[in-house]
């Protein structure tokens, strides 16, 4: 097809072979057909998901029957559904013998939703076309050919490519834990009453804001969601908000957190063998995790490891002192940023920045390795690394 068109300008030969209905291709195997337009909609279904699926990736979908779109979806939101369930659930029982188009290799593994591979076969697709390989899954090519599915990729993958290389880079990042947390100079985080606001500066605060759009993810307790209410997002100081974690062991925020607005994704780490759920928890950008909650006390790398398998790596712990402690002594933590601010509470009840037992001994105590210091208004910055053993 390209050797017919060599004598046409590569204006003019992009323009004819856009026009076209059908240009045949070979790869992986596979003789089939494609049309560019469909896999170019597919692109722009989803640049709709921008600035909301962080850290997953934009991903857009058309299901096209007898040479006619019938359905669309994209990924709307982390823990929405993926575009390719968002478009078979479009087409219904039209979607058999239909052709699939997405930008990205369809999943094939449980994560917050269930493998889109086995999705596409329940619908009896005939056949799928992505864009970009995704080395994140394994299987879904040979899962959906078994299952009688041709299957091929890299349809317009330079330009999926450059839509997808935020994710793309994310998957070579290697997990990160970091805590932060604005500290009195006695080393209190809040009074006896629990009151903490505000211990840090209005530029301290600021700062942590833009720090939070580094993150993929930002954990606090149940304790903090229910003292302070925090929105836990950057307050429009970055385009992308980072996704909301709570560990709420029996589910107790109210219905009217925050946290539960439904404006940024909020992860909800609960004890699995809780029952009851209440309904203000079933909701749109509200994504219910069970986990074991007494493992999770003894080891908080349960919990890491958790988000881990949802692509939450890079990990913001702003929570309490029983939470920063579980965290410290679990070895999970890389990073600390320690906000000092020039004040003293006082207080035996006063809450400390590290609760929990701590050590017996001084030589049993965490070592923070190259500091640094800097200076906010009036407060100081105190950032370091843990080395994990």
């Amino acid at each position: 097809m390209q050797k017919d068109l060599k004598h046409f300008s590569p204006d003019k030969r992009k323009k004819i072979l856009f026009l076209l209905p059908r240009v045949q291709f070979n790869d992986l195997g596979f003789s089939f057909f494609m049309n560019t337009k469909f896999m170019k909609l597919a692109i722009e279904l989803a640049k709709k998901g921008k600035g909301k699926v962080s850290p997953n990736p934009l991903v857009g979908c058309v299901i096209v029957k007898n040479n006619k779109v019938i359905a669309k979806g994209w990924h709307k939101y982390f823990g929405a559904n993926h575009a390719e369930v968002e478009a078979l659930l479009s087409a219904g029982q039209n979607a058999q013998g239909a052709d699939l188009y997405c930008t990205l290799e369809p999943c094939n593994s449980f994560g917050k939703k269930p493998p889109c591979s086995q999705a596409i076969v329940k619908s009896k697709i005939k056949r799928v076309f992505f864009a970009v390989k995704d080395k994140a899954v394994k299987e879904s090519v040979n899962f959906m050919k078994v299952n009688n599915i041709e299957v091929v990729g890299g349809i317009l993958e330079k330009e999926a490519k450059n839509l997808l290389k935020d994710y793309l880079i994310h998957l070579k990042k290697e997990p990160e834990v970091c805590i932060k947390t604005a500290i009195s100079l006695d080393g209190k985080i809040a009074t006896y009453k629990y009151d903490s606001k505000w211990i840090s500066s209005k530029k301290a605060r600021n700062y942590v804001h833009k720090l939070r759009g580094q993150y993929d993810a930002v954990l606090i307790g149940t304790n903090t969601a229910l003292k302070d209410n925090p929105f836990l997002t950057t307050h429009s100081k970055t385009l992308q908000n980072p996704v909301r974690v709570v560990i709420d062991s029996n589910l107790n925020l109210p219905k009217k957190a925050h946290l539960l607005d439904g404006s940024v994704s909020t992860v909800v780490l609960y004890d699995q063998t809780l029952k009851k759920i209440s309904n203000h928890f079933i909701k749109d950008g509200i994504i219910l995790t069970p986990i074991d909650i007494k493992a999770a006390k003894k080891n908080f790398n349960v919990i890491i490891e958790k988000l881990n398998k949802f692509s939450l790596k890079r990990i913001l712990i702003e929570g309490g002192g029983e939470i920063i402690s579980s965290a410290l002594f679990s070895k999970s933590v890389d990073k600390i940023y320690f906000f000092y601010s020039p004040k003293i509470i006082g207080g035996k009840t006063a809450v400390s920045v590290v609760g929990g037992q701590g050590v017996e001994n001084i030589v049993d105590a965490l070592k923070v390795k190259n500091l640094e210091i800097s200076k906010f208004g009036k407060d100081f910055l105190v950032v370091g690394n843990l080395k994990k053993e």
